[in-house]
């Protein structure tokens, strides 16, 4: 299981992007084992970020199709946010902010150790696999 970050939903639905073509294959490839994971944060942000982006028919519909995939979308509660304000206080000086530190903690909770993210400030914690697809 991996934890897909916003950037890379944003980059796929968004053909527009340059890093579209680099996101689309691995990301599918995921999908298509069942591997995939979001936070709810993760998946407000993707969904804000396509109305935004691509206006609300177009990115209403692309973020109706996001939701519709079968993948978990992990919420966030008083022990996520606990766990967040270790990873915050443990991991702010490397660039993790507050949304950055929910995702670590969900991670930890789940026991997942993987990411797939263009974020580079998630290499600089310890016992996280990124998977960035962007070279």
């Amino acid at each position: 299981m991996i934890i897909v970050d916003s950037n890379i939903w944003a980059y796929y639905f968004d053909a527009s992007t340059q890093e579209h073509e680099s996101v689309t294959r691995p990301l599918e490839r995921a999908l298509r084992r069942n591997d995939v994971a979001v936070t709810a944060a993760i998946a407000m942000e993707t969904i804000h970020y396509l109305v935004r982006r691509l206006g609300p028919l177009v990115g209403g519909r692309r973020a109706h199709t996001f939701l519709s995939y079968q993948m978990p979308i992990f919420p966030l509660d008083v022990e996520i946010l606990e766990r967040a304000r270790e990873k915050l206080c443990e991991f702010a000086h490397v660039g993790i902010g507050g949304r950055d530190a929910s995702i670590l903690a969900t991670m930890d909770a789940k026991g997942i150790d993987s990411i797939m993210t263009h974020d580079q400030a998630f290499r600089q914690v310890p016992d996280t696999r990124v998977i960035d697809p962007i070279k």
